[in-house]
């Protein structure tokens, strides 16, 4: 069952951490029915997943080969309608990308981490220079890797926590090409300028439940994991501080997220002519 944990978009994954945070059964058999219910695009080939082979490159350098890698097919539109044929199609070139992850396995805190901040930039660093948007689709890598955070204390079995990341990096590669490879420019989230009233959490929080966003379940969980975040990884010239600020500072509540077929709103995707 632990292979189908990111199907459904990763919502199996994403609740069971927080039945651990919450400490409560009743989310726990909530996630784990998602779990069964589920259905895996991806279970043939999570199955057999092994470490990588021959690594030397950071997850972030694997994201930005798979946007340049012209092999890959180009889509008319983002969308998780893409998923399933990205997977037929895409596999064999998405497998000789993750053979090149450096990951960490002496520190899988480590690895968690790097995992995390690609997430982070995955959400806050993918618009175009010119028109701030978020990816509804790729936020819940980032509330997945937030999980996998919570999660990851209550495992004692070494391997199991290994494979799960392993799934998440293919999964999270899957899905970047269904969303149309958008380009990630780190440079968009560490050059976001901060007023001073800004530069805290006070305002965040304050901005985040006691305005019309805190009816955004979604925003709040994002904001939320970028805040321990940072209290778990530090201050990292403000990446995670930033990447909240930007959210709430630019969010359309009346089109709060891009990422499906039809909205007029991309990030800065490739996408076939």
């Amino acid at each position: 069952m632990i292979n189908g944990v990111v199907g459904g978009l990763a919502h199996p994954l994403i609740h069971i951490g927080y039945a651990f945070e919450l400490d409560s059964r009743i989310v726990a058999g909530e996630a784990l029915t998602l779990s069964a219910v589920s259905y895996n695009y991806f279970h043939e080939v999570i199955d057999k997943l092994t470490p990588p082979k021959s690594g030397s490159k950071s997850a972030l350098t694997i994201f930005q080969d798979l946007r340049s890698d012209d092999r890959l097919p180009l889509l008319d539109a983002p969308g998780v309608s893409n998923l399933e044929p990205s997977v037929k199609k895409s596999t064999d070139l998405v497998l000789s990308h993750y053979d090149q992850w450096l990951m960490n396995m002496n520190n899988l805190e480590a690895t968690i981490e790097e995992l995390f901040d690609l997430t982070v930039y995955l959400y806050g660093a993918t618009h175009k220079p010119d028109q701030i948007d978020f990816d509804f689709f790729l936020l819940h890598l980032l509330t997945a890797m937030h999980a996998i955070r919570m999660i990851y204390p209550h495992l004692n079995d070494r391997h199991l926590a290994e494979h799960i990341l392993l799934q998440f990096f293919y999964f999270a590669s899957i899905l970047y090409i269904a969303q149309l490879r958008p380009q990630i420019n780190k440079t968009l989230i560490h050059d976001y300028k901060l007023d001073d009233s800004k530069h805290n959490w006070d305002y965040v929080i304050e901005r985040t439940v006691n305005t019309n966003l805190a009816a955004h379940c979604h925003l709040v969980k994002v904001v939320r994991a970028l805040r321990d975040a940072e209290a778990v990884y530090g201050v990292k010239d403000g990446l995670y501080l930033k990447t909240a600020v930007k959210t709430i500072d630019n969010v359309n509540t009346d089109n709060m997220w891009v990422g499906g077929p039809t909205n007029p709103r991309q990030l800065n995707v490739l996408k076939r002519e």
